[in-house]
């Protein structure tokens, strides 16, 4: 059957295959009861963090903070900030720019589904690595928007941020000119509670930040058993949540 034959790939593939491993050498080798244990509760926390009965757990809270962006008709001075979301540099398809990752192009094209019906500027914010020749994440943005349609002066480069608090600031010093009253913040739906956050301390309490969403990692669907099969997309989500309930403690410990 073919759910039999997926719950078997599973545990062959990443993430799934460290679990077997585990396993096997928990019977190849001889330990003590206490590496016994350890191996066993090692296997059970990769598990655990392998499957998407866990990613709704975790997923769930930070997705779900923010609705969906429903259209407002008040029409008042804006702009729409896309925060970056990773860039690969140096692709065969694209040598010199490189391209968006899967995260960073969904918030892009959602920032520019908002700009078609706007027609609001748009901020761009991304750096690049340190200590790397790498274009800066914004420019590579700005050449996809390019090439979507958006008119270039419409488009404003914020390519030095390298984290979510430099996201906030670097934006706060370019949009300190424009005469604005409220900013459309795009980014990952996962992402949007810390940063919201974040901007909503770093910019002018006069200026209106509107959340919108993106990238959702997480079906709403009803549970099957496929949300215990382990999977990279499971993990990958799991990994993600944490970094975001780690980035909100340490930021409201350090602000």
């Amino acid at each position: 059957m073919l759910w039999i034959r997926k719950i078997i790939q599973s545990f062959i593939e990443l993430p799934g295959l460290f679990i077997t491993l585990i396993i096997l050498l928990n019977f190849r080798i001889k330990k003590s009861k206490k590496s016994n244990k350890m191996i066993i509760f090692t296997s059970i926390i990769i598990y655990l963090f392998s499957i998407q009965i866990t990613s709704r757990i975790l997923v769930y809270p930070l997705e779900n903070a923010f609705e969906p962006y429903k259209e407002n008709k008040v029409n008042i001075p804006s702009i729409i900030v896309i925060l970056g979301g990773g860039a690969i540099p140096k692709t065969p398809i694209s040598p010199s720019l490189g391209e968006m990752s899967d995260q960073a192009f969904k918030r892009i094209f959602a920032g520019y589904e908002l700009y078609k019906k706007t027609n609001y500027p748009i901020v761009i914010s991304g750096g690049k690595p340190p200590n790397t020749d790498y274009i800066p994440e914004a420019l590579v943005m700005r050449d996809y928007l390019v090439r979507f349609g958006v008119n270039p002066s419409n488009i404003f480069i914020e390519p030095d941020a390298q984290t979510t608090e430099e996201n906030a600031k670097y934006v706060k010093s370019l949009i300190n000119n424009m005469k604005i009253n409220r900013i459309f913040l795009v980014t990952s739906a996962i992402h949007l509670p810390r940063s919201y956050k974040i901007f909503k301390n770093f910019i002018n309490s006069n200026i209106e930040i509107v959340p919108v969403p993106s990238n959702y990692l997480i079906t709403r669907d009803k549970i099957t058993w496929i949300d215990f099969k382990p999977d990279i997309d499971s993990l990958r989500a799991n990994a993600m949540a944490i970094h975001e309930y780690l980035g909100l403690i340490f930021f409201s410990i350090l602000k």
